[in-house]
C-alpha cells in the first residue's frame, strides 16, 4: 500500500511540474485560461495532495515555515475584517500564503515518505533551463506571427512576449529560475560535486538571461558572479587584498564623479529621490517603486494593520489606487501594515535558512529573494516558489521509489 501511495505522489509531483514549468504558459496563451484560474487549479491539486496524506498518516507536518504561512494567513483575516474586505477578495488573496505553503508542505510530504525526486529534478531542470533560449528566440523573432494566436485577453507587447514556456508575462520568474540553477552549479563547484567546471553551460544560461527583457535578473546574475568572485578572491589575497580594491574603487568612483556628465546623473538621480518630489510622483501617480518606499517612510502615518486585502490593487477592476508600480512587499504593507510585511520578510528568511545552502551563500540568497520581493510578486507565483526549493533538493539522500 505504501508504495503505491509513494508511487502515486511522486507522479502527481511529475504532473505538476509539468503543468507549472512547461505547458502553463501554452494553456494560457493559446487556450485563453486566465493566470488566476489556472493557478487555483494548480493549488487544488496540491492541496488534495496534502489532504490525502493527513488522511492516510493523521499527521500534520509542523515547521518555522509553515507556521508562518499560517501567520500569513492570520493577518491576511485581521486586515481584511479591520477593513471589512469582500470575503472573494480575501479568499483571492489568500493565495500569497497558500502557494508557499501548500509548495513547501508537499515537498516536506516527500521527504518524509522517503520518496527521492533529486534524479528526477535533477533531470528536469536541467533539460527545463536548456530548452528556454529556443523558446525565447521563437517568441522573439516570431513575435508577429505568435501575437495572432493570442487567446489570453492581455495585451502582450513584443518585450512581455519573452517568457519561455512559464506563465504569460513571467519573465521575473523565468529569469528567478533561470538565476537560481546558476547558484545551484556554483554552490555544487563549491561542495566539489562537480569536478570540471560546467563553462559552456554556464555561458548558454547567461546568454539566455541577457537576451530577455527581465533586467533585475541581468542585475542579479551580475551580482551573483561578483558575489563568489570576492570569495574567491578574499581566500587567495585575504583582506590585504580587499581592501586594496576596495581603496582602487573608491578612488575610481570619485574621479568619475568629476566627469560632468557621470555628475549631472548623480545629481538627477538624488533630486528625484528626496521626499518632496517623491511624495509628488506618488500623488500623481507615476511614482517609482523607491519613491513609494520613501514616501510611505517620510510622508505617510504607519499602517499597522493596512488597508485591507487587495486595496493596493483591485483585483476585480484591474486597476491600481496609486501607482502602477508594485512589489510584493509595497503591496503587503499597503495591504496587511507593518506586521504583513515583518511576516513575508520573516516567510523569505526561513525559506533561504531550510535551503542546502553555506552560510556564505544563505546571505547571498536571502539579499536576491529581497530584491525579487520589492520588484515582484514572489509568492503568488507557483513556478518561483517552486524554483526556490530547487536547492533544497540537495539534501535529500533517500532510496528512489522504485527500489522499493
Amino acid at each position: 500500500m505504501k508504495i503505491k501511495l509513494d508511487l502515486f505522489y511522486y507522479y502527481s509531483f511529475v504532473v505538476i511540474l509539468f503543468l507549472i514549468f512547461i505547458v502553463g504558459g501554452g494553456i494560457q496563451y493559446f487556450l485563453g485560461v486566465p493566470n488566476t484560474v489556472y493557478t487555483l487549479i494548480i493549488l487544488s491539486i496540491i492541496y488534495l495532495l496534502i489532504f490525502f496524506n493527513l488522511l492516510s498518516t493523521r499527521k500534520l507536518l509542523i515547521s518555522k515555515v509553515i507556521l508562518t504561512c499560517i501567520i500569513y494567513l492570520f493577518f491576511i483575516l485581521i486586515s481584511s475584517f479591520l477593513n471589512k474586505t469582500e470575503p472573494l477578495k480575501v479568499i483571492l488573496y489568500s493565495i500569497f500564503a497558500l502557494i508557499p505553503l501548500g509548495v513547501y508542505y508537499l515537498y516536506s510530504i516527500l521527504e518524509n515518505r522517503h520518496i527521492s525526486i533529486k534524479p528526477l529534478m535533477n533531470s528536469f531542470f536541467r533539460i527545463l533551463a536548456l530548452i528556454q533560449l529556443p523558446i525565447i528566440l521563437i517568441q522573439k523573432y516570431g513575435y508577429d506571427l505568435l501575437i495572432k494566436f493570442n487567446n489570453s485577453n492581455q495585451n502582450i507587447s513584443d518585450y512581455d512576449a519573452m517568457f519561455g514556456s512559464f506563465f504569460i508575462k513571467a519573465d521575473h520568474s523565468l529569469g528567478f529560475f533561470l538565476l537560481i540553477y546558476i547558484i545551484s552549479i556554483i554552490f555544487k563547484i563549491r561542495r566539489k560535486e562537480i569536478k570540471q567546471i560546467p563553462w559552456f553551460l554556464l555561458l548558454y544560461l547567461t546568454v539566455t538571461i541577457f537576451i530577455m527583457e527581465s533586467n533585475l535578473t541581468k542585475l542579479m546574475l551580475i551580482l551573483v558572479f561578483l558575489y563568489y568572485l570576492f570569495l574567491w578572491i578574499y581566500r587567495k589575497i585575504k583582506l590585504l587584498g580587499i581592501g586594496i580594491m576596495l581603496l582602487i574603487s573608491f578612488i575610481t568612483f570619485n574621479l568619475a564623479l568629476k566627469d560632468p556628465a557621470i555628475n549631472g546623473e548623480v545629481q538627477s538621480f538624488k533630486k528625484k529621490y528626496t521626499p518632496e518630489q517623491s511624495f509628488i510622483a506618488f500623488e500623481k501617480g507615476y511614482a517609482k517603486r523607491p519613491q513609494i518606499v520613501i514616501t510611505y517612510v517620510s510622508k505617510t502615518p504607519i499602517k499597522w494593520f493596512g488597508d485591507g486585502p487587495y486595496d493596493y490593487y483591485n483585483i476585480f477592476t484591474g486597476k491600481f489606487k496609486q501607482t502602477l508600480n508594485f512589489s510584493q512587499l509595497i503591496w503587503t504593507y499597503n495591504d496587511l501594515g507593518i506586521f504583513g510585511l515583518l511576516t513575508v520578510i520573516l516567510l523569505a528568511f526561513f525559506l533561504i535558512k531550510s535551503l542546502s545552502l553555506d552560510p556564505e551563500s544563505k546571505k547571498l540568497f536571502f539579499l536576491v529573494i529581497l530584491m525579487y520581493l520589492f520588484m515582484t510578486t514572489v509568492f503568488s507565483d507557483l513556478a518561483m516558489t517552486l524554483s526556490l526549493l530547487l536547492i533544497r533538493n540537495n539534501k535529500i539522500e533517500s532510496l528512489d521509489i522504485r527500489e522499493s
